[in-house]
């Protein structure tokens, strides 16, 4: 719960965590790792790509063959779940004791890439990715790793959101004037995309220095709002845009990192828009909206108060899902929402659900030509079985797909990617 108390100046809240037991003991309560690294049934290891707290028993998913490892490589932690626990609640207590996925090993860690045909792959539409850690020979990048290795990739800590939200606000409040040094309330006032940086920059340097979290990170983050940009261009030049807003999907939450990254690069295309505007007297408009996914009551009240705090939430809309998976992604967004078209689509939630609510985002026609698509972990978790759908959709000539690699969010040198995919036709 978060509670403004001053009217004047938005920025200064209280942040109320909850009881400690009631977040251990409710499934909607509780941190991250319940939501994306178990199932809904309480077994542990079905969403997480690899990590040293996956349980080996576990079959892989979205297609992998029955070999595929859990773990990312041999090296990395000697130490696994010795068998999958019936409870929730079990598996969270053997997580925790093992928290284990060590830094300084993971950074000489080396983990499977990609295929060859992906990596062969053309840029897209006129995209030009920076392939940050395509090369093998790397080195891993530690030096904005100053955290206790303890507290690595997959390590969870039950109030890391709540914490983030503290060191949030203080590094929001160390870019204020002091109220002696301020001569009206617009002189403490940040804007919008202001706010938006110092927030990202804020839960990149807790991430590099405190604790590992999920959030994409900013090497992932230029990347995506790359191509949204090129996403925007597009759709600016398309016929039957009047009068619609561009409308992006974030599957995933969290803490609302993502949304932020989107919602901040719109912004900043609007204000270069308007700025056309005025220079060419011209009527050109942009309006856009996000809205974001989530199975998580707490995590979306955290990403409504990092969203207050960028004064981006007119901009963001959270979706709250039903974990029961009876509610697809389609119902909730044309049937609660109105929305009819997705332009810009980023996965980054369940990684099992992956392709079955692309399937279903296609089905329901939101999925058209022009729509822009980016699956975040299809490397690090191994989604097979997305990635060759859309080389068949490809094939076919309904898209133009390819893989941007970079290290996994947070981390040394674990290899990761995007699938970055743009529809030439209807599916």
């Amino acid at each position: 719960m978060v509670m403004i108390l001053d009217n004047s100046s938005p920025a200064d809240i209280v942040i109320v965590m909850p009881k400690p037991d009631a977040v251990i003991l409710s499934r909607d309560e509780f941190s991250y790792s319940n939501l994306y690294s178990f199932d809904y049934d309480g077994v542990a290891g079905s969403a997480t790509g690899a990590t040293s707290t996956s349980v080996e028993s576990t079959p892989s998913m979205q297609g992998n063959s029955s070999d595929d490892k859990s773990a990312p490589a041999d090296n990395v932690s000697s130490s696994a779940v010795p068998a999958t626990p019936s409870t929730f609640e079990s598996a969270f207590k053997e997580l925790a004791k093992q928290n284990s996925f060590n830094d300084l090993a993971a950074a000489s860690a080396t983990v499977g890439t990609s295929s060859s045909s992906a990596n062969n792959r053309n840029s897209i539409g006129g995209y030009k990715a920076m392939e940050a850690s395509s090369s093998n020979n790397k080195q891993p990048n530690t030096d904005k790793i100053t955290r206790d290795p303890r507290n690595g990739a997959f390590t969870f800590q039950v109030h890391a959101e709540y914490d983030l939200l503290l060191q949030i606000q203080k590094d929001l409040d160390a870019k204020r004037p002091s109220k002696s040094s301020r001569s009206s309330l617009n002189s403490l006032a940040l804007s919008d995309i202001d706010s938006t940086k110092i927030i990202l920059k804020s839960v990149d340097d807790y991430c590099y220095g405190k604790q590992w979290m999920y959030h994409i990170g900013s090497e992932k983050g230029k990347a995506i709002s790359r191509f949204l940009r090129s996403g925007v261009e597009r759709w600016l030049k398309r016929d039957d845009r009047k009068n619609k807003k561009f409308i992006c999907l974030d599957c995933g939450t969290y803490c609302g990192y993502s949304s932020l990254v989107l919602a901040s690069t719109l912004r900043e295309i609007a204000n270069e828009l308007q700025n056309s505007i005025m220079e060419d007297q011209t009527e050109e408009t942009f309006e856009f909206h996000v809205y974001t996914t989530e199975v998580s009551s707490k995590l979306i009240n955290v990403a409504q108060s990092v969203f207050r705090m960028a004064k981006m939430e007119q901009y963001i809309t959270p979706i709250l899902m039903k974990s029961d998976g009876k509610e697809s992604l389609s119902a909730a967004m044309k049937k609660q929402n109105g929305v009819m078209g997705i332009d810009f689509l980023l996965f980054d939630h369940a990684k099992n659900l992956y392709l079955s609510d692309l399937n279903d985002l296609e089905a329901g026609g939101l999925l058209k030509a022009g729509s822009y698509v980016s699956a975040d972990n299809v490397v690090f978790n191994k989604l097979d079985a997305y990635r060759y759908h859309m080389e068949q959709l490809q094939a076919k000539g309904i898209v133009e797909t390819r893989l941007d690699e970079m290290n996994l969010e947070y981390s040394n040198n674990l290899k990761d990617g995007i699938e970055q995919t743009i529809y030439l036709k209807d599916p």
